[in-house]
């Protein structure tokens, strides 16, 4: 009984101890702490909105670069695609790559008749690519242009007949050259560079 006198005495005198030493944090800098972080974090939303376009464009751009690699792919391995109007499974003699100016899609075709670029109906688009909402094809240095990889070699050719295939990509509603476009380049060799 004694003991438990003694150390609620002792309690007592550390708590008005505690008190008189200014233990803890006034209201002030509880409201200076807070300010602080309210400012650091709205600064970093505001970067982070302004570099989510930047993202979505870059994605946008690697995105296209393996479509065009995948048609590469599809020529290199002599890929077969199903030809409708002969009700049956052919090899084509390539797969291109179609892009026209001011869409928002693109697609793999396979082209059976090798008469130089994206004939509708008579090549087949094989797949569809959807470019992300709000991202457009800005330009082309042919429109449209036709990205053609031969088979059995995949060796690279492009209609309309160009050393390269440009394709300028961008943000709905800006304008190039900007922070908001972006160049992807198809060399001859099947090299593909992305700036």
């Amino acid at each position: 009984m004694k003991f438990l006198l003694k150390f609620k005495k002792k309690l007592k005198t550390l708590n008005v101890k505690n008190k008189k030493n200014g233990m803890g944090f006034t209201l002030i800098e509880a409201l200076v702490v807070t300010a602080v972080i309210a400012i650091i974090s709205s600064i970093m939303v505001v970067n982070w909105r302004q570099n989510q376009g930047q993202y979505q464009l870059q994605r946008a751009a690697q995105e296209m670069a393996q479509i065009v690699r995948k048609a590469q792919d599809y020529a290199l391995t002599s890929k077969k695609m199903w030809w409708s109007p002969d009700n049956a499974w052919i090899i084509p003699l390539s797969y291109g790559v179609h892009f026209e100016q001011g869409e928002t899609q693109y697609f793999i075709y396979g082209d059976k008749q090798g008469n130089a670029g994206y004939q509708n109906p008579e090549d087949i688009p094989e797949t569809y690519t959807q470019l992300e909402t709000g991202i457009e094809i800005d330009s082309l240095d042919r429109d449209p242009l036709n990205i053609i990889f031969n088979i059995p070699d995949g060796d690279v050719s492009f209609y309309p007949a160009n050393a390269q295939g440009i394709i300028v990509i961008k943000k709905t509603g800006k304008t190039c050259p900007s922070i908001y476009c972006r160049t992807i380049t198809v060399q001859r060799t099947g090299e593909i560079d992305i700036q």
